[in-house]
């Protein structure tokens, strides 16, 4: 019998140091969760490209606003109308970048090419690649590293692949000298000698700082310091490289043609290997352009061109989106992308980089693609304009203020 009485004791005496503690509970304010959504919706519509994670809780029978955001507006309009819904919640929101990365709040990748994924760990699903010596932002720390890249894709990275910088070290970084490495594929080296021993392996679009010349190499170095040797065959100083770029229906077409074979790999924006939106992404930054990430986001950029009665407005260059239509209330859908060649052929990466047509009577009629051809757009004539930047014009490769 006092071993019943002394349970139940000991249960009531844990209830009620649980009832004095501070409770948080799961959603409960309908009303204002509602407005966090359209907030979001308002500034961040597409988690892609900014971080946008707060919901309302209960807290000592208060609301509490809490989470992670990284537009500043946002987090200020979501505030002020929450309040005037209810003047006691508790603001309870962090700004990115917040004090987990202190002052350095920019980085550059540090390796050939740099896997970004959907979470901080390795079994989380890639997201997106980037090239060494692209420049990115810095948004959190929690183990990995929250970034936003020049293209405005936001991931997480392992702190082995990139270096992180304040602002000084950084702009140090965006005004030095660089050298661009233009092969497909290579590597740096050592000692002015390939046949040396090697720092790296290098792929097309990877940026050093030119620490001089020397014989057939450029003298380079990395963002961590390291210093090394790059062929001059294979590489060209950024300047030179850039004023050589004429963008063209045939040099677009070209520059396509010469990644055929590459395999498929999701999440890939290298010469290594590639997804379908990788792909036309890397044939633009052989051209020197920046393109949004992803088919859905290049979808939204360029001249919109008209294929309603058919396919005769076309030029080669054009970028073709293969998905699903909005009818029926559902959101159009843009699953794949793919360049244009004329003559209704079209190149795009599908298990490898390969040619395709949209005519029923060629050998290379893709069907499942042509009956979902849904849009097409213009890059030739766009530069410059909304997810489209020449290389030295997006802000994360000029100095910061």
């Amino acid at each position: 019998m006092h071993a019943k009485f002394s349970v139940y004791l000991l249960i009531s005496v844990l209830l009620l140091t649980a009832a004095c503690q501070h409770k948080e509970t799961e959603p409960v304010y309908p009303a204002l969760n509602a407005l966090v959504d359209s907030v979001r919706l308002q500034y961040v519509p597409d988690k892609r490209d900014n971080v946008f994670e707060i919901n309302v809780v209960e807290r000592d029978g208060k609301p509490v606003v809490k989470g992670l955001v990284s537009v500043a507006e946002a987090k200020t309009d979501l505030l002020k109308k929450i309040l005037l819904e209810n003047p006691a919640a508790v603001d309870s929101v962090r700004l990115l970048p917040d004090e987990t990365v202190g002052e350095t709040v920019y980085g550059v990748i540090n390796v050939s090419v740099a896997d970004m994924r959907t979470a901080g760990d390795y079994d989380a699903e890639m997201a997106t690649q980037l090239l060494l010596g692209s420049p990115v932002q810095v948004l959190q720390r929690a183990g990995w590293w929250r970034i936003k890249s020049a293209e405005g894709y936001v991931a997480w990275i392992p702190g082995s692949s990139f270096v992180s910088m304040n602002k000084t070290d950084f702009n140090r970084w965006i005004t030095a000298k660089k050298i661009i490495f233009t092969a497909d594929y290579g590597f740096a080296y050592e000692t002015p000698d390939e046949n040396k021993g090697r720092v790296s392996d290098l792929v097309f679009g990877n940026l050093l700082k030119w620490e001089g010349d020397n014989g057939r190499f450029f003298k380079v170095s990395y963002p961590d310091g390291r210093v090394a040797y790059v062929l001059k065959s294979q590489s060209r100083t950024f300047e030179d490289w850039s004023a050589s770029i004429r963008l063209t229906e045939e040099s677009i077409i070209q520059k396509a043609l010469t990644l055929k074979g590459i395999p498929y790999t999701w999440g890939g924006t290298s010469a290594k290997m590639m997804d379908c939106s990788g792909f036309t992404k890397t044939v633009l930054l052989m051209h020197g352009i920046i393109l949004r990430r992803d088919a859905s986001q290049q979808a939204k950029t360029g001249i919109p061109v008209d294929i309603a009665e058919g396919y005769d407005n076309l030029r080669p260059g054009d970028l073709l989106f293969f998905g699903k239509k909005a009818q029926d209330g559902k959101r159009e859908r843009v699953r794949h992308v793919a360049f244009y060649m004329g003559n209704k052929q079209f190149i795009h990466e599908a298990g490898y980089v390969r040619i395709n047509s949209l005519d029923p009577e060629s050998p290379d009629y893709d069907e499942y693609n042509t009956k979902e051809f849904i849009r097409a757009c213009r890059i030739i004539g766009a530069i410059d304009t909304e997810g489209i930047w020449e290389i030295d014009k997006n802000p994360l490769y000029r100095v910061q203020e």
